[in-house]
């Protein structure tokens, strides 16, 4: 049993997979928003996996370990990956990663001297997965006007980071992604672009479809050994690093912790065989996971400390799961939606 928590805006990360096909998780998995997590009496005895952490704000953050402190009272066998005061801010992941001796790059708060940087450099905000805010900066007085530039309001939520080149042997800047689902790694990603920012979309003009090379990229493992030492570094245990091989060493853009999982029916058909060995490799890793479960798996127990404030916003979906709950099957959710979403309900 898994408990799948993450923020109401970007549950389709993993709805729009979990709702359109047959998987084992059927009936193992309940999926809840960061609000339900502290306002429900009643949680799942389950595995939990704390995911959208870089979107919680520090009094959102803090809400969420007060109920994770209780629950850990009355379900002390609950495993739970992604512990938010463990992972920290994304500022927190990128230090921790150049102190373990990963990455040679750094990202650093605004605040930091201009002087200290290895240019040219870039902004990016913390709290989102965009990619970056501002073209490449090539010297400390352009930095300077760049900050000075921002909405002080939100100067807080940018960092710079110093620039890596991940041109690959073709000349393309090239990006692979690693997944992580408990002790199962995996790649999961290799994305070419003449552009040197690589967002991997198939809609991007820049982007050069990597075809065989992806294929079997995804079928290696040369990265594995790296890659598991970034993701013990972040203290994460869930999600997807974005990286570069550089000098034929990784060097990790960031770990997204609710990476969206693609349907492979909605992407180009040259693109489906690797988007279906990835689902695959998901669905198998969060199924082995789901396989050990604490005792009890599947009851709710009373969790103190809830904030039992009403979470009712008129929906389809949402009365749906009022039902669900109220008749304690919300494990069985995502065939619910599976058939509203066939009726087009939803």
């Amino acid at each position: 049993m898994i408990t799948f928590v993450t923020t109401a805006e970007h549950q389709y990360t993993v709805r729009d997979v979990l709702e359109t096909r047959d998987h084992p998780l059927h009936g193992r998995l309940v999926i809840l928003s960061y609000d339900e997590l502290v306002a429900y009496p009643r949680l799942p005895r389950s595995t939990y996996i704390f995911a959208d952490l870089e979107r919680l704000d520090q009094a959102e953050t803090q809400a969420v370990m007060n109920r994770i402190t209780a629950l850990r009272q009355v379900c002390p066998d609950c495993a739970m990956l992604n512990l938010p005061d463990r992972i920290g801010t994304r500022l927190d992941i990128m230090r921790r990663l150049h102190e373990a001796g990963i990455n040679d790059f750094r990202m650093l708060p605004v605040t930091a001297p201009p002087e200290t940087f290895r240019y040219p450099v870039f902004l990016r905000r913390l709290d989102d997965h965009e990619g970056p805010k501002s073209e490449l900066i090539r010297t400390p007085d352009a930095l300077r006007q760049a900050i000075a530039a921002l909405n002080p309001a939100e100067r807080d939520r940018f960092a710079v980071t110093e620039y890596v080149d991940a041109r690959n042997h073709l000349g393309l800047h090239e990006k692979r992604g690693y997944t992580r689902v408990g002790d199962r790694l995996f790649p999961s990603a290799l994305d070419q672009s003449r552009k040197w920012v690589c967002k991997g979309e198939h809609a991007d003009p820049n982007g050069v479809p990597a075809g065989e090379r992806e294929l079997a990229f995804l079928q290696d493992e040369e990265d594995s050994a790296t890659l598991r030492a970034a993701f013990d570094a972040a203290d994460i245990q869930y999600g997807r690093a974005d990286y570069a091989l550089v000098n034929g060493r990784p060097q990790i853009f960031e770990i997204n912790t609710n990476p969206f999982q693609e349907p492979p029916e909605q992407v180009p058909s040259r693109a489906r065989a690797g988007a279906e060995q990835v689902l695959s490799n998901w669905i198998g890793a969060l199924a082995q996971l789901a396989d050990v479960p604490p005792p009890l798996a599947g009851t709710w127990v009373e969790v103190p400390q809830a904030s039992a404030r009403s979470l009712w916003t008129p929906s389809r979906r949402q009365t749906a799961r009022t039902l669900l709950r109220g008749m304690r099957q919300l494990h069985r959710e995502t065939q619910a939606m599976r058939w509203l979403r066939r009726m087009k309900l939803i």
